[in-house]
């Protein structure tokens, strides 16, 4: 099992007294989460319910793909694909979920350009370039940060401290709540660990949606 280490210890020397060469403290880490004076999650400088897809792209200086994800229960969502960024000190894919209203979601299904199958029984359907414009002003609801290296349980505790709330989603997946702060973890004991962050107003929805995940979903 890869497990965070190296990193870390980087990180910790980086950031040690605040001299050497690296003078200026480090930002952009996935535990560096605040709530604004307007009530926003606030992490990576986007505040989720507010900040747009034209401000993540501007402030990640890179263009996602797009795609309606359809479940198989028929409901839509719109997903943004950042693929791998590096914040901060760490690697992650990014994936934002935007809030966009029913009518554009349909409209978006409806004019795909390509249609892909998922292994949860879900469709992937890549969004025209046209509505790609659209898009750039519906707001971030969800960020979704995949490490691409894992952290020990210990290093979470120590820099997110423990979940308010814990559920057991499987044998070897826990799923961490933090309903002040709009954030929720998947920790799985194989590896593969799955970051949320959400507006407040949102969490609740993010909270059931994970808690409904079936076993083959928890880390596609």
């Amino acid at each position: 099992m890869k497990r965070f280490l190296a990193g870390f210890c980087t990180l910790l020397l980086l950031s040690a007294c605040g001299k050497s060469e690296h003078p200026q403290a480090i930002d952009n880490l996935p535990w560096q989460v605040t709530k604004t004076a307007e009530g926003h999650t606030q992490v990576f400088h986007m505040e989720l319910g507010k900040t747009t897809l034209r401000q993540a792209i501007e402030l990640l200086h890179s263009f996602p793909e797009l795609a309606v994800m359809q479940a198989p229960n028929h409901e839509y969502s719109l997903e943004a694909y950042f693929g791998k960024q590096r914040l901060g000190v760490f690697e992650a894919k990014l994936v934002a979920e935007l809030a966009a209203d029913p009518a554009s979601l349909e409209k978006f299904a409806k004019e795909h350009i390509k249609r892909e199958p998922q292994a949860s029984g879900a469709w992937r359907l890549t969004v025209s370039e046209e509505n790609q414009k659209l898009a750039n002003d519906f707001p971030i609801k969800t960020l979704i940060y995949i490490p691409v290296v894992n952290y020990e349980p210990d290093i979470i505790l120590s820099r997110f401290g423990a979940g308010s709330e814990v559920v057991k989603l499987t044998d070897t997946v826990d799923a961490w709540f933090y309903a002040d702060r709009g954030l929720a973890m998947l920790i799985d004991a194989k590896g593969g660990d799955i970051f949320y962050y959400s507006s407040l107003a949102d969490f609740p929805q993010l909270k059931a949606k994970i808690l409904k995940l079936p076993t083959e979903q928890v880390h596609e």
